[in-house]
């Protein structure tokens, strides 16, 4: 039986359209403080105030449209995010088989939504947080990043692995467990890390990810 309640990528979905919203709003803003002040202008462009109302308004658009990108990109990178979401779901299915119950977008405190929260016909308990980035990711003196050539760079959002073990410790509150195993699993790029581990969490592609959850459910 499954514990689904949400569908994969339901949150973060919804949090794209919000972002697109507040793109397009800022789109339309931006046009409309040009066209006004192409409008001012053409009656006061011989008057000082007419030259300082065209910067304060060319000003503003530019500010209005940056932000409008700002907000598309971030709505570009939760829509990726869904996505891979949708696809760590796929491969979960076959787990549903073996009688895994899995739980998507479970709501915790502090560390927003769980992705993916598993517990095996054995009692065992795991929560996955599912990444869209590329690069090689690596382990380089116990902390995660990932390299892209011969350079290696952090992740923008912070301590990922930090993160994924916060949600283990809301998750085993949540569901009265003795343990839950913290994972990270990205639907780009690889994974160069000895036996796919860093500080007790653990680092897979997604398509090595059911493999994995099998083997530590063994």
């Amino acid at each position: 039986m499954s514990l689904k309640t949400k569908q994969p990528g339901e949150y973060i979905r919804t949090l794209a359209r919000k972002r697109q919203r507040s793109a397009m709003m800022r789109y339309f803003l931006a046009a409309g403080v040009l066209i006004v002040t192409i409008w001012l202008f053409s009656i006061f462009a011989t008057s000082s105030p007419g030259i300082l109302l065209l910067l304060a308004g060319i000003s503003g658009s530019y500010y209005l449209y940056h932000s409008g990108k700002h907000f598309q990109k971030r709505a570009g990178d939760a829509q990726r995010g869904a996505e891979a979401e949708t696809k760590v779901a796929d491969l979960l299915k076959i787990l549903e088989g073996k009688r895994w119950q899995i739980e998507y977008n479970l709501k915790i405190q502090k560390w927003g939504d769980a992705d993916v929260v598993l517990h095996s016909p054995k009692g065992n308990w795991y929560v996955v947080d599912v990444k869209s980035h590329g690069g090689t990711k690596i382990s380089e003196n116990g902390s995660l990043r990932r390299r892209y050539g011969k350079n290696i760079y952090d992740f923008k959002e912070g301590d990922l692995i930090h993160k994924v073990k916060g949600q283990a410790k809301q998750v085993k509150r949540l569901k009265g467990a003795t343990w839950v195993t913290a994972m990270l699993c990205f639907t780009r790029g690889g994974v160069d890390i000895s036996d796919n581990e860093i500080n007790g969490t653990y680092v897979v592609s997604s398509g090595k990810l059911v493999d994995t959850l099998l083997r530590l459910d063994k």
